[in-house]
């Protein structure tokens, strides 16, 4: 980012909008690690600047240019991608789906037409923050399917079919490489239409507004000419009419931000944990398909699992999947079991296989793998490392668990147990 440094030691990161003899205009950008963005713009005095750092580089500062643009105009591109996606019909067991093809996936869904859009562009946003984090390391022999339904009753019915039970709200069935996921938004699907029909609604009145300007402009002119006002005093009464008017359209401006943040807000509160799940089978998904194939690779179950619980806690901001916090409840619920009178030994993690991640234990196992992934990935920078790529190789799956960790950490367990527990404890 680019920098103003102020004379009373304060200063701001961000994006330099402008710059002249009097004022530097700059956007600033904060991300508190674990919060969303936001932009606050600064006009800041000359006399109060002490150094101004620009990036040099003109390809970085356009990056970083589209990047703001991106965050400042999300509604308006999001709906854009939306729009554009090609939707058709196909039937399955009797029902009717929307259904997508992409170049990840292709997706099935029993919801509301422009709901499934929606889904559709957050799905194929977070594959493509996948490939930043993990960079893929071949191309898929097979196009990955998901499902996704409207309600849980109709999710667990699909199952059902299938011989499946499974309690959280999405699954990935390795075997047929489907993604499958179910929500309530069918019930909100109402209530989403609503906020939409009122932002369209005043979007058209908007619309409407700013294409009668110029004729009511004309129009006070001809009044204020037809009783003789003299010129200097017509045009100031047409400076204050045209204010007036402008305040209108600002207004209504105004509403539309506030009906398009409702939207969103709303849509993220019901979908929270439905994308959260949808994001963490995406991520097996996405490792299966793209960076370690079982038929190449062995990945032991714990780093799978740690990797997707460390992903679906994600911000997805302007095409990028934030991990820059630890996932809240997975942190507490690992530091209460540390803190406890029998923790898990890491020795019996690094062994467990599928079934120890389905017993009635399975939800220690699993913020147990978050913090061993959360560890190695920001800590000691494995992830995407040669030395990842070794750890789960073929070759290396025919040493013991605990002899292949030691290999891929070059530390002795007991010591490296020792280090991980203290940094864990510590994290907040």
């Amino acid at each position: 980012m680019e920098r103003v440094e102020l004379k009373d030691g304060r200063q701001y990161e961000g994006l330099i909008e402008s710059e002249d003899e009097g004022w530097v205009r700059l956007i600033q950008i904060r991300r508190t690690n674990g919060k969303p963005m936001h932009l606050v713009i600064h006009t800041i005095a000359q006399s109060a600047v002490a150094r101004v750092v620009r990036l040099e580089d003109a390809r970085q500062r356009e990056e970083l240019r589209q990047q703001v643009d991106q965050f400042i105009y999300r509604a308006e591109i999001e709906k854009g991608r939306e729009d554009a996606i090609s939707l058709g019909q196909v039937a399955r067991d009797g029902a009717y789906f929307h259904h997508y093809r992409g170049k990840w996936f292709t997706l099935d869904s029993n919801l509301e037409e422009s709901i499934t859009r929606r889904i559709i562009v957050r799905v194929d946003q977070v594959f493509t923050a996948f490939r930043q984090i993990v960079a893929p390391r071949t191309d898929s022999q097979r196009l990955l399917r998901l499902v996704v339904f409207g309600s849980l009753p109709e999710y667990q019915s699909y199952l059902s079919k299938r011989g499946i039970t499974v309690d959280s709200p999405a699954c990935f069935l390795k075997d047929e490489n489907l993604v499958i996921a179910g929500s309530e938004l069918a019930r909100f699907a109402a209530l989403l239409a609503e906020i939409q029909a009122q932002h369209d609604k005043v979007l058209a009145e908007l619309e409407a507004l700013e294409k009668q300007l110029p004729n009511r402009l004309a129009q006070v002119a001809r009044q204020l000419q037809a009783v003789g006002t003299p010129r200097q005093e017509a045009a100031r009464l047409l400076r204050i009419k045209r204010a007036e008017f402008e305040q209108e359209i600002q207004a209504l401006r105004a509403r539309i931000v506030v009906f398009e943040r409702q939207n969103a807000q709303t849509f993220d509160r019901v979908t929270r944990q439905m994308f959260a799940r949808l994001y963490h089978e995406a991520f097996h998904a996405y490792l299966e398909n793209y960076v370690y194939p079982h038929q190449q690779y062995d990945v032991p179950r714990w780093l799978d699992e740690g990797l997707a619980v460390m992903l679906e806690e994600g911000l997805l901001e302007s095409g990028t999947l934030r991990v820059d916090a630890p996932n809240r409840a997975a942190l507490e619920r690992l530091k209460t079991d540390l803190k406890g009178p029998q923790p898990l030994p890491l020795a019996d993690l690094l062994g467990a296989d599928g079934r120890a991640f389905l017993a009635a234990d399975a939800d220690r196992r699993y913020v147990y793998s978050w913090g061993l992934a959360y560890y190695l990935t920001f800590e000691k920078r494995l992830l995407g490392s040669p030395a990842l790529d070794r750890y789960v190789g073929r070759s290396a799956a025919t040493a013991a668990p605990k002899e292949r960790f030691e290999k891929l950490v070059d530390l002795p367990l007991g010591e490296f147990e020792r280090d991980w527990r203290a940094y864990i404890l510590e994290l907040h």
